[in-house]
Parts: structure tokens; sequence; C-alpha cells
């Protein structure tokens, strides 16, 4: 996970546009979110002796760039996004919007990048 923490998910994403988008929708929609960079060397975890490529690393760390350079591999837009939800998915604390428990983060963030984008 690269959650920041309950507070922000971590976001890898290639376009400044689409990231523009869904920064502002974090922060309009309180479901905010953090650039992560996308190292380029992260994606030799993904090398496999038996196949292509791999679908996750053997190694215990980088677990949602590997993820994202995964997609990376197979993203045919030159835009695009990964959003870890694994850190923000459940509400440790209630918050002034969300109860504790499973949240539905990043929906509303989502949501609002769509409707930015759309403009």
């Amino acid at each position: 996970s690269s959650g920041i923490n309950a507070e922000y998910g971590g976001t890898y994403c290639t376009g400044e546009e689409l990231w523009g988008a869904l920064e502002a929708g974090g922060r309009t929609s309180g479901d905010r979110v953090w650039r992560m960079p996308l190292f380029a060397e992260y994606g030799d975890l993904l090398k496999s002796a038996t196949a292509d490529v791999n679908n996750i690393s053997a190694e215990p760390y980088g677990g949602s760039i590997t993820a994202a350079k995964f997609l990376e591999k197979f993203v045919k837009c030159e835009s695009w996004a990964h959003l870890d939800i694994a850190g923000v998915m459940s509400a440790t604390n209630a918050a002034s919007y969300l109860p504790k428990g499973m949240s539905g983060r990043p929906t509303r963030t989502l949501i609002e990048a769509l409707r930015l984008l759309s403009r």
C-alpha cells in the first residue's frame, strides 16, 4: 500500500491535465490524493524467468508502484492514472462526512475529476 495515511491516496499519473483534475477533485471532495513517482527502476521488479512479465514483485516493497508499472506495460493512451486505494478505502476514524469503516474513497474524487475534465 502507498496510502500516505488515511488522509491521502497515493496516485500515479502520467498526464498533467489528468493529474490536475484528480488533485482538484480530491481537494473539492475531501478525498485527497498525493502524486507518487513512476521511477523506472521499479519496472525491473516485474521481470520473470518464466513469463513475459510478473504482475507482482517478489520483493517485499514497492507494491503500489509495481502495480502502476505493470499497468504502464499495457495501457496504450498517453495519460492514465493508477489510484492506490488500500490506505484510504476504510476510514479508521469517523470524519465529518464519513462514518468509520468502508468509505468508498476515492469515488468522490473520481466523479469530481471527471466533471472537471468534461468541461
